[in-house]
C-alpha cells in the first residue's frame, strides 16, 4: 500500500454520468485587434547617448560627482539633497555636454 492510496481511501469513488458540471456550449467572446496604432517612441536617443562615447569632460564630471556622493554623509542623491560641494559637482555634471555636438 502506497501513501497515495492511503490518501485516496477517504475520497468517494468517481461514478460516470452523475452530476457532471454543466458546460456552456456557446463560444465565448473573442478579442480582435481593430487597427494597428502607431505610437512614437517615448525617448529617442542619439548615437552618442552613452558613457562609452561621451566626451572626456562629461566622464570626468560624472566620476567626480559620483565619487563625492558615495562617501559624503550629507549628500543623498535620490532626494536631491547635497552639501555645498556636492551641489557644485552636480551642477557641473548637469551642465557638461555629453556629446561633442551639443
Amino acid at each position: 500500500m502506497s501513501l497515495l492510496s492511503g490518501l485516496l481511501d477517504h475520497m468517494p469513488p468517481a461514478i460516470p454520468d452523475t452530476d457532471s458540471p454543466k458546460v456552456d456550449s456557446r463560444p465565448g467572446p473573442r478579442l480582435v485587434l481593430a487597427s494597428h496604432v502607431e505610437r512614437p517612441g517615448k525617448f529617442i536617443t542619439g548615437p552618442h547617448a552613452n558613457a562609452a562615447t561621451a566626451t572626456p569632460e562629461w566622464r570626468q564630471a560624472r566620476d567626480q560627482y559620483l565619487s563625492h556622493i558615495m562617501v559624503c554623509r550629507s549628500c543623498y542623491a535620490p532626494t536631491g539633497r547635497h552639501c555645498s560641494v556636492g551641489a557644485d559637482l552636480r551642477a557641473s555634471y548637469d551642465n557638461t555636454a555629453m556629446a561633442a555636438h551639443q
